[in-house]
């Protein structure tokens, strides 16, 4: 008997619709019993024998119900049996590929919330890392000053307070405008010059335009620190160090006299600006050395919310 179109459309739609929730209540059951990525020979043997099911049992059920209702009778069962395998195939990849999509997807969200979790809990270590021995230096400092010079000392002790808050108010951001890094620079570097009277030469040469953009908080203290404090500092060998910038980096440069150390460096400091880049900006900083100098380029971040930052 020879159908209508109309009756062949809803046929087919009912074939479809029948393998489509079948297959879907295959993967589910698949994935339920397989929950890894391993692949061997019972996963695959399970797949084959519920697609045989599937196939044998729609084409039954529904063979019966099309052939109850409108009295068909397939007149090629070799194609509708090829292309009803070919669409069950089809329907079981496509729903595995749904499924592994957003499998890796989860997998990913997870990923980062692990990695942003422990960049952050890193990034904390790392900010306490600023050299506590800075703050030792300053009060042996200024034991030394208060007999001679109190005026001097009153000024020394309030620039340190400014120091230590400039640190305390930053400790909790994870980009600040190089503005704000200067202006707490600049009593970290009062207290410098104070302890090392003329020992050491500091130029700040940062143009106006890139003051609004910004940084990675501390990072300009702690590369004039390192510098210190691998350098020999005197009146006949100053330490001179310069800050300066181009379109892309702020440049820290300081000419190089190594003091004769007995011990290894831990390069810590340089160690924390380098994790704090790349778990901050994705960024990395340049450092270059040569015979006479020792050169931290650091990148200018121009667009805070392009930064990898929970904000």
């Amino acid at each position: 008997m020879l159908a209508s179109p109309t009756t062949c459309l809803s046929t087919c739609f009912l074939f479809t619709i029948t393998y489509w929730f079948s297959v879907r209540q295959l993967i589910i059951e698949y994935h339920k019993r397989f929950q890894n990525y391993t692949f061997n020979i019972k996963r695959l043997a399970f797949v084959i024998f519920w697609l045989i099911v599937i196939y044998f049992g729609v084409r039954l059920i529904v063979g019966n119900i099309v052939f109850f209702f409108h009295g068909m009778t397939n007149p090629n069962p070799t194609a509708e049996a090829i292309s009803s395998a070919l669409m069950i195939l089809l329907m079981f990849f496509l729903y595995e590929g749904i499924y592994y999509f957003n499998k890796s997807r989860l997998t990913e969200i997870e990923k980062n919330k692990l990695e942003r979790l422990s960049a952050e809990q890193k990034l904390d270590t790392l900010k306490n890392q600023v050299n506590p021995h800075f703050l030792f230096n300053s009060l042996n400092t200024l034991v030394t000053i208060i007999p001679e010079e109190p005026t001097l000392a009153v000024s020394f002790v309030q620039e340190l307070s400014k120091s230590y808050r400039s640190i305390l108010e930053v400790r909790d951001e994870k980009l600040i405008t190089i503005e704000m890094e200067l202006t707490a620079l600049s009593s970290y570097i009062y207290l410098l010059k104070t302890r090392f009277q003329g020992k050491i030469q500091i130029l700040d040469t940062i143009e106006e335009d890139i003051k609004n953009h910004f940084i990675i908080p501390l990072s300009l203290q702690i590369l004039i620190e390192n510098a210190v404090k691998h350098n020999v500092t005197s009146k006949a060998k100053p330490l001179k160090i310069e800050i300066y910038n181009t379109e892309e980096f702020i440049i820290v440069k300081n000419n190089l006299q190594k003091k004769d150390q007995q011990f290894n460096s831990t390069k810590i400091g340089l160690a924390n600006i380098k994790s704090r880049y790349q778990l901050l900006a994705d960024s990395k900083i340049e450092v270059i050395q040569d015979e006479h100098t020792f050169i931290v380029k650091l990148p200018i971040i121009k667009n805070r919310d392009h930064a990898h930052i929970n904000h």
